[in-house]
């Protein structure tokens, strides 16, 4: 066993490493493979789903986003629910992103970034992805936990008036990278208003119109 440690450690030590300082990539002259910080595209859609579920968690796990959300409820003080008014208090209050979706965010920025060429990291997507949101390029809304994730399962519709930031920004400058899927979503959420669901427009603590039933 240790005959073989030390001829496995030869071997290695005979292993010439270099790198590409302005590509940011490693490669050996012994080897066909290198290895870059930045990709320009995927092998399949499912490493393409996974790359953008790992900036999704990057994203949110970020110092960066904590503090947006943060500035909101506790600067900003929008500390209560839109829908049934129970404040941060009473409740869990939670920031859900409605035009666009995170994911359909993060998507877009990708397709931008391979539609124009450019090479990219998850952190230069997850950068680019919080800079949107200091820039208020999206659409959020604050509501309460339990709502949050009715409307996840498809089971809540939120009036577009609700919904704060420059959603208009991203439908502007990211549409021609949505697919029929994701246009359908945003249309949907966008055709939802007070005036077409008026009658399920009184919430409250113990009541929540609005919420689908199978």
């Amino acid at each position: 066993m240790t005959a073989t440690n030390s001829s496995n450690a030869q071997t290695e030590d005979r292993i010439e490493i270099k790198s590409n300082v302005e590509k940011l990539e490693m490669f050996s002259d012994q080897y066909p493979f290198s290895l870059s910080l930045r990709i320009k595209n995927f092998e399949d859609e499912k490493q393409f789903i996974k790359y953008i579920r790992h900036c999704e968690k990057m994203v949110r796990g970020s110092i960066e986003y904590k503090l947006w959300r943060n500035y909101i409820t506790d600067i900003l003080g929008v500390t209560e629910c839109v829908l049934t008014h129970e404040k941060l208090d009473e409740t869990s209050i939670e920031i859900h992103h409605h035009i666009p979706s995170l994911f359909i965010l993060i998507k877009s920025i990708i397709l931008k970034n391979i539609d124009e060429d450019k090479e990219f990291s998850t952190f230069e997507i997850s950068t680019e992805c919080i800079e949107i949101h200091y820039k208020n390029q999206i659409g959020y809304v604050s509501i309460i936990s339990s709502l949050h994730e009715k409307f996840h399962n498809g089971f809540l519709e939120i009036p577009i008036e609700m919904i704060r930031g420059n959603y208009n920004f991203f439908i502007q400058n990211y549409f021609k990278y949505l697919d029929d899927t994701d246009l359908e979503t945003i249309n949907q959420r966008i055709k939802i208003n007070k005036k077409n669901i008026q009658d399920k427009m009184i919430w409250s603590k113990d009541n929540y119109p609005g919420i689908l039933t199978g």
